[in-house]
């Protein structure tokens, strides 16, 4: 979740909570769940039911894991799937595994990216999915990380590929752990019920109109094929009152993920490979047009130096690659899904 510390969104957050609202006119949608889409199904454990979409199910070889992270308003489901998933699927049988709280999956009191990395082995026990490949995005990493820790012996896996992960190393965590982490924390039991009363679904509605129309521009940017009705099947499902709660119930426990995650050591053992894109330069260009914002700037640019190091160190010691992206968005799944499937063509060929 590499995000940078807004003191302006802070206050805006703490208005939208505690200011006035207009009389609330949403509803929650979950009394009548749609169908789920083409390739989906809900996988039961003693934990709930997960939303698992499977695809190229004929093909041999090690079943590719996708798990997904958050993007800039956390949103964290395999929407941001839907252009790598069926790529993938032309070689390998791949399975894009929804945490509880987000997609269909079943919701939960207990919600964080640690909490999943148990999950993850129930659900994959059910798909009697032995030989894996794990493909994490963004803070899956620490889902990813810990499923290696608890459950590698349970499961052969061959490798894992990472794609712009969390950074486990001081400067980045104070910046992961500062706003909006520590805010959502200290506020969630007044958020959950301001949340129940509908006050943020339209800022809700907002920002998902605003990400679909940039998936759009990158879709014609980039010349990519997504699968558009997954797409907005699965965004639309984030408008739920019970998942605008639980991506809050996430936020609100990542600093306590990263506590947990900065303890792991690297992974050596099997081939980890990080693709590492640049997506911290534009807001490394902002503070640097704003003289007053030296401090931010050079924060910022430690970051970016930090987070490039660990991933190169963490390739370089487990024999996998450190792949640099210049020029491009986080979003790489949806931008760049070719460099994935390359990246994963060159893990499972070792």
């Amino acid at each position: 979740m590499r995000q940078v510390i807004n003191i302006v969104m802070a206050f805006t957050l703490v208005l939208a909570l505690f200011g006035c609202q207009q009389p609330n006119r949403h509803r929650d949608a979950s009394a009548e769940q749609p169908e789920l889409p083409e390739h989906s199904r809900l996988v039961e454990t003693s934990a709930g039911q997960f939303h698992v979409r499977a695809m190229g199910r004929d093909n041999s070889g090690p079943a590719v894991v996708l798990l997904a992270g958050p993007n800039h308003n956390y949103h964290s489901d395999s929407a941001w799937f839907a252009a790598l998933q069926p790529l993938l699927a032309e070689q390998y049988r791949v399975y894009s595994i929804d945490r509880l709280g987000n997609a269909f999956s079943s919701n939960s009191d207990d919600l964080s990216y640690r909490r999943f990395a148990d999950d993850l082995a129930q659900v994959l026990q059910q798909l009697n999915e032995p030989q894996l490949a794990v493909v994490a995005f963004a803070s899956a990493s620490i889902s990813a990380r810990w499923f290696y820790e608890l459950h590698g012996e349970q499961f052969d896996i061959d490798a894992m590929l990472y794609i712009d992960p969390d950074i486990p190393l001081a400067h980045s965590l104070s910046l992961y752990q500062g706003y909006p982490a520590d805010w959502y924390r200290d506020n969630l039991a007044t958020l959950l019920p301001h949340l129940a009363a509908g006050n943020w679904s339209e800022r809700t509605k907002d920002k998902l109109d605003a990400e679909y129309q940039q998936i759009k521009q990158w879709a014609s940017e980039y010349g990519i094929a997504i699968d558009w009705n997954y797409l907005e099947q699965i965004m639309q499902q984030r408008m739920l009152i019970s998942h605008q709660q639980a991506r809050a119930r996430e936020i609100a426990a990542y600093i306590s993920d990263l506590e947990s995650y900065a303890t792991l050591p690297m992974i050596t053992a099997i081939p980890v490979s990080v693709i590492d894109s640049d997506f911290e330069q534009k807001d490394i260009a902002a503070a640097a047009d704003d003289d007053a914002d030296a401090e931010l700037l050079t924060a910022l640019q430690k970051w970016q130096q930090e987070g490039s190091a660990w991933s190169a160190e963490q390739a370089s010691v487990s024999n996998g690659q450190y792949i640099p992206l210049s020029g491009s968005d986080h979003m790489v799944p949806l931008q760049q899904p070719q460099v994935i499937q390359q990246a994963l063509e060159w893990l499972l060929s070792q």
